[in-house]
């Protein structure tokens, strides 16, 4: 093999390693935005209305124990209304109204699934408009003072509470020309009066912000909480500037070892122009007008020019490659349209508040960031010495372009592009930490390649040993299971046995001629003691095969409809002679099919009604009902319900019920089962990939709950023509 080709196979997996190495960052990157985004959301906790004042109840909720809550439904909405305490001196219902109304990004055009409209004369609103807020809180009346934050109300609101205007920001009003708006962070304080009631009104209007009314719903608790949310908002964008700060300083003393430092000063312009961003964030420092929207967007349009300009510098232009021969006019392009969106914006700022330009912008950073991407790509393969470090900070600096739009109700004010900022300032400076460390440590290389060796083994011993002690747990906790099956298999098997043989030396001790009669009588009990003894051991082997043997489910097409009315003619024959009621409820335009073994679910559905009768009193009432549950994204699933007014099971024995040989305390009247019907049953469902659980009260009845998934189109196609 020439030196060559294996030059180009070494170089062939440093790429390949480059691409790996890529994929497994942005996964790792994606899952701690994923984090962030999942725990730093405002979700109410058990936020549930009064049924006597109908206001938010949070009499049992402690502050101090739980922390925060966030107001994020239960509010009512007044479109097209500027209401004040004054209005609702009267009642409420004067007044048309949205009700169980939900806070989400989108303001007042969103307001949730469980809105419910007062008048079919009410319409959804448009981005711009007025309307009004109403929500009543109920508190504990020694609770002291709390206090609600209302991060953002767009975009000029006054807040009343318990008729008090505590708060005012712009000028509200029902036309354009009276409107003023301004961008503000609110939060009150508030003493719940004698009966505990908070009621909270806040007319507000919106006439230059795509999302018009409380788009962030309130937190609310004690005063430290409340300014905890603002101190700790600060003290993020603090921390941001201050490791700014620092790789500048470290930065330009590694940046003297550049051969092109051009491309530093285009990151450290990145840096500064993403924090100047998130300072034109109105939480931090609001500006009046259309200030804050303006130049926040000139900072996001910046970034993305300057990033050209960066992943530009990454590379020599010597290069005979695609981006060489362009001669920069790529660039010139990209600045040029920069500036034209700049130039209409300044000119016309009024545009920054339409969904449409906020449309255009994503799009248009979205191509040139793609670009940006695609350019770094095509040249990793070209210059894989810091292809990885090239790569991934292309792909970070997409993300943190594309987070910029996502608008979310945070607790904290941290922004997901901030956090994709500070990893892109701490992964620099790992980055060039490692390079240069590694530089000045190559003599004591192989010690710690013997040290990693030493730990590596050291895990792998450690791994062995866990998992010599998991197999260990697992066979004691098997060994349990078993001795425990044993011993409830040898009691239920003796019980019959003895009886059989006692039987059997009483005809063989018989002094005299035993009459007829009492033979018979005893043979009758003998056949029923070894039928007992046979259902036992057919129940066992039934159930170690569904356990053992997954191929012993035998698939077709179920009509359980068909199934089920069948299994409730025959039970309501053998009901007649008694007081029992047996009810069946199921879909006339609806077969209930399922992909299932037939045989399998017959057994399932058998032993549920079988049950309910056997435990229910001759005045006893048995209801079955099948019906479809319809899933909003596909995968419908067939919902049995068997029903009693029986003799019910304890609470505390109700998570066993399903165990093997497992009996409740109170069904000692009734001695003829198994004790292995339910967990046959919970076998054969699962095996369907289906759930069963059980509802009970004791002395009023159980209630058994059987799902299973719905055979779809193609799987009933599929079936048929493997059955052609």
């Amino acid at each position: 093999m020439t030196t060559e080709v294996r030059q180009d196979k070494s170089d062939k997996r440093k790429v390949l390693g480059i691409f790996v190495r890529t994929v497994v960052f942005l996964i790792l990157l994606l899952s701690i935005y994923t984090m962030v985004l999942i725990v730093n959301q405002r979700h109410g906790i058990g936020l549930t209305a009064d049924p006597k004042t109908g206001a938010v109840d949070l009499r049992d909720w402690s502050f101090e124990a739980r922390g925060r809550n966030y107001l994020d439904t239960g509010w009512e909405f007044y479109p097209n209304l500027l209401l004040t305490p004054e209005d609702f001196s009267e009642t409420t219902e004067a007044f048309p109204h949205f009700k169980n109304v939900t806070i989400s990004s989108n303001g007042w055009t969103h307001l949730g699934l469980d809105a419910a409209a007062t008048s079919s004369s009410l319409t959804t609103m448009s981005e711009f408009g007025y309307g009004t807020y109403r929500i009543a809180i109920l508190m504990p009346p020694d609770s002291g003072v709390v206090a609600m934050d209302f991060p953002e109300i767009n975009h000029a609101a006054e807040i009343y509470v318990n008729g008090i205007l505590l708060t005012q920001f712009g000028q509200v009003s029902e036309s354009k020309e009276g409107f003023e708006h301004e961008e503000a962070y609110s939060d009150i304080r508030v003493s719940p009066p004698e009966d505990g009631i908070i009621e909270i009104i806040i007319p507000c209007s919106n006439f230059s912000n795509p999302f018009g009314g409380i788009a962030i719903p309130p937190a609310i608790g004690t005063p430290e909480q409340i300014d905890a949310i603002d101190t700790v908002s600060k003290m993020w964008i603090s921390s941001v500037v201050t490791l700014f700060v620092l790789i500048i300083i470290t930065g330009f003393y590694v940046s003297l070892t550049f051969r092109r430092k051009l491309k530093y000063y285009y990151f450290i312009l990145i840096i500064l122009i993403s924090v100047s961003y998130e300072f034109s964030e109105k939480i931090f420092n609001p500006l009046p007008g259309d200030w804050n929207k303006l130049l926040q967007t000139t900072f996001f349009l910046l970034m993305s020019f300057v990033a050209t300009l960066y992943f530009s510098a990454l590379y020599p232009k010597t290069d005979e490659n695609f981006f060489s021969r362009t001669k920069n006019w790529d660039i010139i392009l990209i600045a040029a349209a920069t500036c034209g969106f700049l130039a209409f914006y300044w000119i016309n700022p009024e545009f920054l508040h339409y969904k449409t330009s906020v449309v255009a912008n994503s799009v248009f950073v979205t191509i040139i960031n793609s670009y940006n991407f695609l350019r770094v790509l095509y040249m990793t393969p070209r210059h894989p010495e810091q292809g990885t470090f090239h790569l991934i900070s292309a792909a970070l600096a997409s993300i943190i372009f594309s987070t910029m739009i996502i608008r979310a109700p945070q607790i904290f004010f941290i922004p997901l592009h901030s956090v994709g900022i500070v990893l892109m300032i701490f992964g620099t400076a790992i980055y060039f930490t490692i390079r240069y460390v590694n530089n000045f440590n190559q003599i004591s290389r192989f010690t710690i390649e013997l040290e990693n060796a030493v730990q590596e083994k050291t895990r792998s011993i450690a791994r062995v040993n866990a998992e010599l002690v998991s197999m260990n747990q697992m066979l004691i906790k098997n060994e349990d299971a078993r001795k425990k099956m044993m011993s409830n298999v040898s009691h239920d098997l003796r019980t019959p046995i003895t009886a059989i043989r006692g039987y059997i030396e009483l005809i063989m001790n018989s002094k005299i001629n035993t009459p007829r009669e009492t033979i018979n009588t005893y043979l009758t009990n003998m056949h029923t003691r070894s039928v007992q003894m046979e259902q036992l051991i057919e129940d066992l082997v039934q159930l170690t095969r569904l356990e053992s043997d997954p191929a012993d489910i035998k698939t077709q097409t179920v009509n359980l409809r068909d199934m089920i009315d069948n299994l409730y003619e025959l039970y309501l024959m053998e009901s007649e002679g008694s007081n029992k009621k047996l009810h069946l409820d199921m879909p006339d335009d609806d077969m209930l099919t399922v992909m299932g073994d037939p045989n399998r679910l017959l057994r399932v559905f058998e032993n549920l009604i079988v049950n309910a009768m056997r435990y229910t009193t001759d005045e006893g009432r048995i209801e079955i009902r099948a019906f479809r549950e319809i899933a909003a994204l596909g995968g419908d699933a067939i919902h049995i319900i068997v029903r009693d007014n029986g003799i019910g099971i304890p609470a505390p024995e109700l998570p066993y019920i399903f165990d093997r040989f497992y009996r409740a305390t109170n069904a000692s009247i009734h001695k003829s089962g198994s004790g292995l019907g339910l967990s046959i049953v919970k076998s054969i469902v699962e095996k369907h990939g289906g759930r069963i659980w059980a509802e009970s009260v004791e002395k009023e009845g159980s209630t058994f709950h059987v799902i299973i998934p719905s055979a779809t189109p193609q799987e009933m196609e599929q079936h048929k023509r493997e059955d052609d």
